[in-house]
């Protein structure tokens, strides 16, 4: 599953996706207009100077994707599910 799709602008790879999610409720923070992209934990190792060792962390990243409005938002993703899927059944 090593696709990567343009997401407003955003280069995201699906194998690195942990989850997909949009605010429905037009009433509610956060922003209607955003798509949500949660990526799968990553572990990179760090230099601690006071112990001078190198240790592990774990990290999980999330991108925000901006939409005009909430109907695009929604509209988006959709898009990205579907090709999500896809990619996960391939």
């Amino acid at each position: 599953m090593s696709q990567i799709i343009n997401l407003n602008g955003n280069a995201v790879e699906l194998s690195k996706v942990k989850s997909v999610s949009v605010n429905e409720y037009f009433d509610v923070e956060p922003k209607t207009n955003q798509v949500k992209i949660e990526f799968k934990g990553r572990k990179e190792y760090i230099f601690n100077p006071g112990s001078k060792e190198w240790e592990s962390e774990i990290f999980n990243d999330v991108l925000l994707v901006d939409y005009p409005d909430g109907q695009e938002a929604i509209k988006n993703y959709y898009e990205v599910m579907e090709i999500w899927e896809a990619a996960i059944n391939n």
